[in-house]
């Protein structure tokens, strides 16, 4: 089986019979990573995310810059698309634990506590810090969660979500902690053309993209309409053909490979709407290039 373009985190709705997620009623709380070899993967986050590295490193790659997780730091995550890549000693496997922090859980804790609003607002995808004894407590006694269920447990869950963040402000990097908080909780909208150009090459659905801008899929719909004078998904979908032509012309990429590179995760789909656009398939518009 090929693996997917994108690891979805958590995905929706998780399955409650796969003992690596900790979840309630399809609703998952964290996940308990282990890989038994080194690799790199695009990751869709979809909701903002706290990371424990257990054993290993991970790197993860951000424009303009590579960061560098080992154990006992914390990252801090707001959703979206990130190239993430593992690293461990040779019969080591590498270990994290993944909490997964929804705009929802964060808002409500902002309502409880006395933060200090930046003056603008902040613009943090990702906030790194050293770990301290009490977060590393909180991780083993989270970590021995996983595989068990018993009453309470969703508001047991519930309740360390908020304890999470109780600690992290605790901190002696409070100031980070509270932007993130505020910038990931912010529940304005985002700018629409930031969002589309990030992710039109990415293989998400249009309620995803909706999700990541802040918006309801109706009202995402009809800003897209209203900024660039098309249904969305008609937009986005000629983008994505104007550079696989641009590959096939330029490169020497298999179909399969300029299909996934534009974001396509079905190869028959990218060729059959390749051919309603252009009147070619893909292969039959490079044999004709060929030729002239």
């Amino acid at each position: 089986m090929r693996e997917p373009m994108l690891f979805r985190f958590p995905p929706t709705p998780v399955d409650n019979n796969d003992r690596t997620f900790l979840s309630w009623n399809k609703t998952a709380f964290a996940k308990h990573k282990i890989e038994a070899r080194p690799g790199k993967r695009t990751v869709f986050l979809t909701e903002h995310t706290l990371i424990f590295v257990i054993n290993g490193i991970k790197l993860l790659h951000l424009p303009g810059e590579t960061i560098t997780a080992e154990p006992r730091s914390v990252v801090l995550l707001k959703k979206g698309i990130y190239v993430m890549a593992e690293y461990i000693e040779e019969g080591l496997a590498f270990e994290a634990l993944m909490l997964f922090l929804p705009q929802r859980a964060l808002k409500e804790f902002m309502d409880k506590q006395v933060l200090e609003k930046p003056v603008e607002k902040p613009d943090l995808s990702c906030v790194i810090i050293p770990g301290n004894d009490l977060l590393e407590g909180f991780k083993e006694q989270y970590r021995s969660y996983f595989g068990r269920s018993f009453p309470g447990q969703e508001q047991l869950l519930s309740l360390k979500q908020q304890e999470l963040l109780l600690l992290l402000l605790s901190s002696d990097h409070r100031q980070q902690v509270s932007q993130f908080i505020y910038s990931a909780s912010h529940s304005a909208p985002e700018d629409l053309e930031f969002i589309v150009r990030n992710y039109l090459l990415q293989p998400v659905t249009l309620e995803e993209l909706a999700n990541l801008s802040n918006r309801s899929l109706a009202s995402f719909k009809r800003d897209f309409q209203r900024h660039y004078q098309s249904a969305p998904r008609q937009w986005i979908n000629r983008q994505r053909l104007e550079h696989a032509r641009m590959l096939l012309d330029n490169t020497e990429l298999q179909v399969s490979g300029i299909a996934l590179a534009c974001g396509f995760e079905s190869v028959s789909h990218f060729i059959r709407i390749f051919k309603k656009e252009f009147g070619l398939t893909p292969l039959a518009m490079r044999a004709k290039k060929a030729i002239l």
